[in-house]
């Protein structure tokens, strides 16, 4: 696969931003600048592959989740929407396509939770926990690349 390549190519990059580009630079304040960018391309090409790793594990896990208890909903318009999420099918293993497919998932797994809430169905509630601290965990990890994303 194209990744270790990816991976090595920014970090090439980044070591070569740092040692040769920054110290080309006058002003303190851009230099300081350039060497934090370089940071930010060596930690996002470590977290890339794990990054896309984690957002599959989240979307099964929901899925599985929502297919589970689907027959435990009676609201027809979410158990409409749950039908259609997990029926659809994840061809693209690229991030834009598995972080939209997440973020589905995410809005339906709220929604599931706060119905099971009013439903007072412990144990549906106590597996959707499981999921958010997964989530939890793995945010944690990637808010580099979020960082990165909202520079880009």
């Amino acid at each position: 696969s194209m990744k270790p390549e990816i991976n090595k190519t920014l970090q090439i990059l980044a070591q070569e931003l740092i040692q040769r580009f920054s110290p080309l630079l006058d002003d303190e304040y851009e230099q300081s600048r350039l060497n934090s960018w370089s940071t930010l391309l060596l930690l996002a090409s470590m977290d890339l592959d794990e990054a896309a790793e984690n957002l599959i594990e989240e979307n099964n896990m929901t899925k599985d989740f929502l297919k589970k208890y689907l027959k435990n909903i009676n609201d027809k318009k979410l158990s409409q929407d749950v039908e259609v999420l997990i029926e659809q099918k994840n061809l693209k293993y690229n991030m834009s396509s598995l972080d939209e497919l997440n973020q589905n998932f995410r809005d339906l797994l709220v929604r599931a939770q706060t119905y099971f809430e009013t439903e007072e169905n412990l144990e549906a509630l106590k597996d959707s926990w499981k999921i958010l601290r997964v989530m939890h965990g793995h945010r944690k990890v990637s808010h580099l690349l979020t960082l990165l994303r909202e520079q880009g």
